[in-house]
């Protein structure tokens, strides 16, 4: 994640679902990250490997990965 900011752009339930967006994310050329969720209790210190996990883009990709994100929502 060098000097860049990154920001949350969404907390997934496990980190299936945050794989399947983050997939969906870099096909469309945004670079995404995965890490353990400290929401709500802790991350993988308490939940593992199956615990909430927070999907990341870097500052300057936020707004077109909400829009993405959007599209997906939409699609369900």
């Amino acid at each position: 994640m060098k000097n860049e900011k990154w920001e949350v752009l969404d907390i997934f339930e496990n980190d299936t679902k945050a794989q399947i967006v983050k997939g969906f994310l870099n096909e469309n050329g945004i670079e995404a990250e995965i890490r353990d969720s400290t929401v709500p209790y802790g991350g993988s210190a308490i939940f593992g490997a199956t615990g909430p996990k927070e999907l990341l883009v870097k500052s300057e990709d936020l707004e077109e990965a909400r829009s993405l994100m959007d599209e997906i929502n939409r699609k369900e």
